[in-house]
Order: structure tokens, then C-alpha cells, then sequence
């Protein structure tokens, strides 16, 4: 008998059509990883205009009631889980081995201005509670502008910041690298 498949949890983007255009990050994704693991991909409510607080309770609940190891996410998706991690991570995160954001837009001084989010605050790097925090920027991104990877390794010292070059907001062939940082951070 085999073992039951390391689960794995992908938070969309937001916008227009978000969740079928990062279905193809999670389908590209869970081939990478192989059969070994399982990846689960909700649909994530109102993704054309979302509502910071609902996206933030929704991750949170779908975390807690799930079996996930990992968390992955993908934008908007990805800012808001930074945002959860820089005000200390719910108790739903406890039981990860890892979260990797794919292009978070940095929401603060320095990058882009909206309301409620907490990541100018002062961040304890004890927040994360010895939590391996992977952070992924294409160099090629029109969407998030790769310097945001600056202002996210200030934040987050402790990060893991990846700059990749000829990688777009989408991440089109970039989802291997992905899948070996997770199947590295499982074996550990």
C-alpha cells in the first residue's frame, strides 16, 4: 500500500477569469509534482472584485479543513497570504511544511496602495514560526513589477527570494522549479 498523497493547497489570483487562467499554473503544477501529491485548487468567491477579509477567512477555513502541507498562491492570492503571515500566522498554518507566494504584489510604501492590508507594519521574523517562506519574482513580469521582491525580503528577511529571468506573471515553464522546492521541502 502506498502512502496517501502529500496535499497541497493553490490559492488563485484575482480578477476577471483569474481562476481558469491559474488553473493552468495548477495543472502545471500538480504534473510536476507527479502522483505523489495532490493538489487542491478552490474557487476562490467574487475573483473580479474580490473582498480582501472573505479571500483572507476563506484561505484560512479551506487550510483548516483540509489536510494541506503546503500552500501555494499565485498574485493577489499570494499578497494576501504575505498580509496573513506579516500580522502572525493563523492557527490554520501551524501544520504546514511551506508556503510559496508566485508573484505577490508588494501592498504598501514602495508598491502598490490599497486599503487593509499590514505589511508596512513592523514584522517579527518569530511570526513565522520557523515556516519555510518561498517568494518567487519573473523578471519578465508586466504585471508585479519584479522590485517588489525588495520590499517582500525586507519584510520577510528570513525568505527565500527567487528572481527569474525570462519568467512572466503566469509563470509559463517556471511551475518545475516550483514543484522541486516543494518536493525538496517535503523531504525535509
Amino acid at each position: 500500500m502506498s502512502p496517501a498523497p502529500v496535499e497541497l493547497l493553490f490559492i488563485q489570483g484575482a480578477s476577471a477569469g483569474a481562476h481558469e487562467a491559474d488553473r493552468v499554473l495548477s495543472d502545471a503544477l500538480s504534473r510536476a509534482l507527479g502522483p505523489a501529491f495532490r493538489v487542491r485548487f478552490p474557487h476562490m468567491p467574487h475573483e473580479d472584485a474580490p473582498d480582501n477579509d472573505v479571500w483572507k477567512r476563506r484561505i484560512s477555513t479551506t487550510l483548516g479543513q483540509s489536510q494541506a502541507t503546503f500552500l501555494v498562491a499565485h498574485s493577489a492570492g499570494a499578497a494576501l497570504v504575505a498580509d496573513l503571515l506579516a500580522q502572525g500566522p493563523p492557527d490554520a498554518f501551524a501544520g504546514l511544511q511551506g508556503i510559496l507566494l508566485l508573484a505577490p504584489p508588494y501592498i504598501g510604501r514602495g508598491g502598490w496602495q490599497l486599503d487593509g492590508f499590514h505589511l508596512d507594519g513592523a514584522t517579527d521574523p518569530m511570526r513565522l514560526r520557523g515556516l519555510p517562506l518561498r517568494l518567487y519574482f519573473g523578471l519578465a513580469d508586466t504585471t508585479v513589477p519584479p522590485s517588489h521582491a525588495d520590499r517582500y525580503a525586507a519584510l520577510f528577511p528570513d525568505a527565500t527570494i527567487h528572481r527569474l529571468p525570462g519568467c512572466g506573471h503566469q509563470f509559463e515553464g517556471f511551475m518545475a522549479q516550483v514543484a522541486r522546492d516543494v518536493q525538496a521541502l517535503a523531504r525535509t
